[in-house]
């Protein structure tokens, strides 16, 4: 396995290092983003072509930042620039008052502030689980 020089971290907030600078150009985020891998161990990393290199992640490897208000059914957008449509009920997790869902992991993807307000008018309560179920067409 070939590594880069310094490490790539994802932040709690969602931002993304290339040892201490912040990677700000999204299009780049969203390539590597596109690239993101989990081993059976849980950790993450990046493979591009024979390259892999490890990324340390604090909370999750994912946010979603955004919502394209105007397009049916919804899709969420992320702080990489990747994209979610919301097709089907999807579960809500909780850590804390912190909430989750499920991009490609279980519990990988956070919901900002926002994003979980906008979305709360499609909540579906059934006991201690909450689901997100968006309006069919």
């Amino acid at each position: 396995m070939n590594e880069f020089v310094q490490d790539i971290t994802i932040k709690a907030n969602g931002k993304w290092y290339f040892g201490q600078a912040e990677m700000f150009r999204r299009q780049i985020l969203n390539i590597l983003a596109r690239n993101m891998h989990r081993s059976d161990d849980g950790s993450y990393y990046i493979k591009m072509g024979e390259e892999e290199n490890p990324v340390i992640v604090e909370d999750v490897p994912y946010l979603a930042s955004g919502i394209k208000e105007s397009q049916f059914p919804i899709t969420l957008v992320f702080h990489d620039l990747q994209e979610m449509v919301l097709e089907h009920e999807m579960k809500l997790f909780f850590k804390g008052d912190v909430p989750y869902i499920t991009y490609q992991h279980e519990g990988d993807t956070r919901l900002s502030r926002g994003v979980y307000w906008k979305l709360s008018q499609h909540f579906d309560c059934r006991g201690d689980e909450v689901y997100i179920v968006p309006p069919q067409s």
